[in-house]
């Protein structure tokens, strides 16, 4: 059974205002998902969707996918 767990975090100040940015990917077996938590002073955002066979396929191999987290990143 393939397993994979990937987690990146990018914290930034804007405005003077401390926000951090979560990007997730898991993968159990044929299934897996990506999701985006953001952190910062008014609250907490996260919006998660799952990832298609091809996306599977590419972290599999170790291939870069740009833009991978563009579709669920929640509006701030």
């Amino acid at each position: 059974m393939f397993i994979y767990r990937s987690l990146q975090v990018h914290s930034n100040i804007i405005n003077g205002e401390k926000r951090t940015k979560t990007q997730t990917v898991t993968i159990k077996g044929k299934k897996g998902n990506k999701s985006v938590t953001i952190n910062n002073k008014s609250g907490k955002k996260t919006m998660k969707k799952k990832l298609t066979a091809k996306e599977i396929n590419c972290i599999k191999k170790c291939q870069y996918l740009p833009g991978l987290f563009k579709s669920c990143t929640p509006k701030c």
